[in-house]
């Protein structure tokens, strides 16, 4: 299924219509290109789900020596990936490629927005970490963006509550609960806590650099010894 199909809307209004779902997301962008640091002047930045491209753009712009190659199934998503990073040049490479599987181009960072949990469960998600470590050159990082909700029960019910309440801004609670219930079909949100252990077990020293809700974004470095 095309993401446009799974939120329910039309490609041409996905990046109006994200912030209308996710909250404080020009925030978490900001933030992940906050935390790149890459350690060379010139490196390659590889984005998982490139989607529309926003965070691509976001990252060229924080690192503009960048070569960036940006990896998604869905054709609607890098034309419009395509039009947005045109000025960019030879410095973009945008491939129709499921980041889940094949070989991933060697890489100083990894990014990746709303688009690891779509990996529904934990050996999958390890294997993905640990195919993104092997890639990765020496001192490189993966930053991620996602839904990763406290563990919980009681916390993890406020964390969705307020993220209904951020979407009842423009839809009614019922059209919210609806979405959240048509996402869960294939999404899998896992809690902060246990996506740190699937990291670590990958390889990874993690940081958590944001985090408000049910949302957080991480930065996973790889051991300069490794």
């Amino acid at each position: 299924m095309s993401v446009a199909a799974h939120l329910r809307i039309r490609v041409a209004e996905y990046d109006r219509t994200i912030r209308t779902f996710i909250p404080h997301y020009s925030e978490m962008l900001r933030v992940a290109c906050d935390a790149l640091r890459p350690r060379r002047p010139a490196p390659t930045i590889v984005d998982l789900g490139v989607g529309t491209g926003a965070l691509a753009a976001a990252c060229l712009k924080a690192v503009p020596a960048a070569q960036l190659v940006g990896l998604d199934t869905d054709p609607a998503m890098l034309a419009v990936a395509a039009r947005r990073l045109r000025r960019r040049g030879r410095r973009v490479e945008l491939r129709r490629q499921d980041f889940t599987r094949g070989a991933l181009p060697r890489a100083d960072l990894f990014t990746a927005c709303i688009s690891l949990h779509h990996v529904l469960t934990p050996a999958p998600k390890i294997r993905l970490y640990r195919r993104c470590h092997d890639a990765l050159r020496r001192g490189g990082a993966l930053v991620s963006i996602d839904c990763m909700p406290p563990a919980e029960p009681g916390l993890q019910a406020i964390s969705t509550e307020a993220w209904l309440d951020h979407m009842t801004r423009t839809y009614s609670r019922r059209t919210a609960r609806g979405h959240l219930a048509a996402w869960a079909e294939e999404d899998r949100y896992f809690p902060l806590a246990q996506e740190q252990e699937m990291l670590r077990a990958a390889g990874f020293r993690v940081e958590v650099v944001w985090r408000r809700g049910a949302f957080a974004v991480v930065r996973a470095a790889k051991r300069r010894t490794a």
